[in-house]
């Protein structure tokens, strides 16, 4: 087997961690889309560089996954604060109400 779907899957990592550092997830999805039918076909057995690739790859998508987390903890802490402000408007009229 040639390393070139293997090569592929790597340059594609590299990009999904590009998209997923810009917060770019819809191309982050789009590219783990089109590098998951490469993954799927390498064989097991693989040359000790075919391996370290495979190892670069996982490294990679551990730092995806912590680029996913830190920006669902955002949008979550972002979301907490906006329903804060809509509470403190909500109670603010029904105040102003009496």
């Amino acid at each position: 087997m040639t390393d070139e779907p293997l090569d592929r899957a790597l340059g594609l990592s590299q990009a999904i961690e590009a998209a997923a550092i810009e917060g770019d997830w819809l191309r982050a999805a789009a590219l783990v889309e089109e590098r998951s039918p490469l993954v799927m076909s390498l064989s097991p057995t693989q040359t000790p560089e075919a391996l370290e690739k495979i190892r670069t790859i996982q490294r990679i998508d551990v730092a995806i996954t912590k680029h996913a987390k830190a920006g669902s903890d955002r949008i979550a802490s972002q979301h907490s604060a906006a329903i804060g402000r809509i509470k403190a408007v909500s109670l603010y009229h029904r105040t102003g109400m009496l």
